[in-house]
């Protein structure tokens, strides 16, 4: 499937948003020195993978 990339700004900014959302909910700071940190940035790569393919579809 192809997807249409997010610029650098956009992806800075879902990539503070993201941050934001899971230590709204609960998750403690995120920063290298998490725990989790590996897990935690392979969900939000996915997360804008999926956002870059729905971009893609509306545009075809």
């Amino acid at each position: 499937m192809t997807a249409e990339e997010m610029s650098d700004n956009d992806f800075i900014q879902f990539q503070d948003d993201f941050y934001n959302l899971l230590e709204k909910y609960g998750v403690s700071s995120i920063d290298c020195e998490h725990v989790e940190f590996a897990e935690i940035l392979n969900l939000r790569d996915k997360v804008a993978e999926f956002i870059e393919q729905e971009l893609f579809k509306e545009e075809t």
